[in-house]
């Protein structure tokens, strides 16, 4: 009778703690893709600060591959000198970073590049916007987390144009980013 009790009470407790951890482990892919992008973003400027020479990130496919990575497509960004300021790895610019994103983590940005003066502020980039704005979702979007709650799912990326970068939440400021020609959205 005591091991139908102790069998019950565990198979109770994993009922209950086994959705909970596979929410914990989506939240935390969903973190990490934003903390590390929000790293390179610091990174980026604080070289740039120090190096006193422009410094760009830029979207690649292949970060993982360091000196040999390019800028284009893809969820992964790579950081590097960029003395001529034209968001391109060109031969003999020095690549500083790199960051990947899990694969389990839908990325979409309203920017490819984000350059850095030596002032550490945003440089304004043509074709690029004044506010660069990276999401990061799973297969729940933009929803809030909690029922009832603010925080959103997904987690967001703002660098406006003082270069600060930040992790944005709040549901209903990344609605607002989905609005304007520069839009960004859960995919």
């Amino acid at each position: 009778m005591e091991l139908i009790v102790v069998l019950a009470l565990a198979s109770l407790i994993l009922g209950i703690g086994v959705p909970n951890f596979r929410d914990f482990q989506r939240n935390n892919r969903l973190t990490v893709a934003a903390n590390d992008v929000l790293g390179g973003i610091i990174t980026s400027r604080s070289e740039a600060l120090r190096r006193q020479i422009t410094i760009s990130m830029c979207q690649s496919a292949s970060p993982e591959a360091e000196e040999a990575a390019t800028c284009g497509e893809g969820s992964g960004w790579i950081v590097f000198e960029d003395p001529d300021a034209d968001c391109t790895v060109d031969a003999g610019e020095e690549w500083i970073s790199s960051v990947i994103v899990s694969a389990d983590v839908d990325a979409s940005a309203n920017t490819d590049c984000i350059s850095f003066a030596t002032t550490g502020f945003k440089r304004v980039v043509a074709g690029q916007p004044a506010t660069s704005r990276m999401m990061y979702c799973d297969d729940r979007g933009n929803n809030p987390r909690n029922p009832g709650g603010n925080d959103s799912a997904a987690r967001g990326v703002e660098v406006p144009p003082t270069g600060r970068g930040v992790v944005v939440r709040p549901v209903a400021e990344m609605e607002a980013w989905a609005e304007g020609d520069d839009s960004v959205e859960c995919l």
